[in-house]
């Protein structure tokens, strides 16, 4: 190796050129240890004073500001999988996935700090899907952006505070009392008592296939898990588990899956489920509908048939509040319109004594 040094004194250093093997390197020391480093560049009278004037300047200001020792940022994709780490024990994780990835897709190959709040609206605003389920992968972004900052990497992120614009909240659906004997009389399999057990209860669909036999009663069902992807996963909120009532003539239907398992359902998840659901809305000539509906569907006709308040339908939603029961509800339940005869009168105010107060209530 020969070594031609040239040593370039600055402020608050000191930095040698030399050449090895025909290229330049510079030998310098940070915080007294000696570093060395390839400038890529030929030995050529050109190239010393590109070093000598440019690069060792630069090199002497990184390391008296202190930047020298900054990580250098990664790529989006690296943080994002640090981010998939963070979240893969959550209930929804594998439902999510796909989504998650094409944000990882979009992003993915940029440096971690070159990405713009811009940058990140306009992929948003360019998804062609409702606002609310943007949020999946504006999530995503948010989570990838917070593991850069644990790292060190950027110190604030792009995606902090960024709103989606509200869309007006679509009513729920649900089946008419007619479409659910249509739909029952024509479920074959287990769908049969899967659809039974759902339409009478109100259970989420991973709460159904949750169930074990043990956590059927004479008279209610236990509900205590939730099974997706083959997993157990706790109930989506601490109310989730609970005790609800059923009908004892949907026993008939539900003893036939009687085998040697643990579980009533012999089923990974709902998707294995959805496309007999789709076909059996199709044989049955339903609009089509998600297998969500069913618990949508037990609430409408509970709440509009007076056989549960508003306080019980939570209870045995497993809602943490009934607020969040009326926000779901309050725009499929049918008004009732008030009478009021002509004795009526409520604070006796026309009267010393109090008279007969009647109200009439017609639906």
């Amino acid at each position: 190796m020969s070594l031609h040094g040239v040593s370039v004194r600055k402020d608050k250093g000191m930095a040698k050129l030399y050449e090895r093997n025909g290229k330049l390197y510079i030998d310098y020391m940070v915080n007294g240890e000696r570093k060395r480093k390839s400038t890529k560049l030929d030995d050529t009278k050109e190239n010393r004073v590109i070093v000598e004037r440019t690069i060792i300047p630069k090199l002497m200001t990184i390391i008296a500001t202190g930047e020298i020792f900054k990580k250098k940022p990664k790529t989006f994709s690296h943080y994002f999988e640090m981010y998939l780490k963070s979240v893969n024990r959550n209930r929804s994780y594998f439902q999510a996935l796909p989504h998650r990835r094409k944000v990882e897709a979009h992003f993915g190959s940029r440096d971690i700090d070159t990405i713009t709040r811009l940058d990140i609206k306009n992929y948003l605003l360019d998804l062609p899907i409702l606002s609310r389920s943007k949020a999946i992968y504006l999530g995503a972004i948010v989570g990838t952006f917070n593991c850069a900052i644990d790292d060190g990497v950027i110190q604030t992120s792009p995606a902090h505070a960024i709103r989606l614009p509200r869309e007006a909240k679509s009513d729920i659906q649900y089946f008419s009392k007619q479409e659910v004997k249509k739909l029952l009389d024509n479920a074959e399999g287990d769908l049969n008592p899967y659809l039974l057990i759902a339409f009478h209860t109100g259970m989420r669909p991973e709460e159904v296939l949750g169930l074990q036999w043990g956590d059927i009663g004479s008279t209610h069902i236990s509900i205590k898990r939730a099974r997706t992807r083959n997993s157990i996963r706790p109930t989506k909120t601490p109310k989730g588990v609970r005790e609800v009532p059923y009908p004892s003539f949907i026993m008939e239907s539900v003893n036939k899956l009687k085998a040697n398992s643990l579980w009533v359902f012999n089923l990974q998840d709902t998707n294995s489920l959805y496309y007999r659901w789709n076909k059996l809305l199709e044989r049955c000539e339903i609009p089509k509908r998600k297998l969500y509906a069913t618990r949508h569907t037990f609430a409408t006709t509970a709440l509009n048939d007076g056989l549960l308040s508003i306080n019980e339908l939570a209870g045995i939603l497993g809602h943490t509040s009934p607020n969040i029961t009326l926000q779901y509800y309050s725009s499929a339940i049918k008004s009732n319109t008030v009478f009021f005869e002509g004795g009526f009168d409520l604070f006796c105010l026309k009267n010393d004594t109090e008279e007969k107060r009647t109200l009439r209530k017609t639906l």
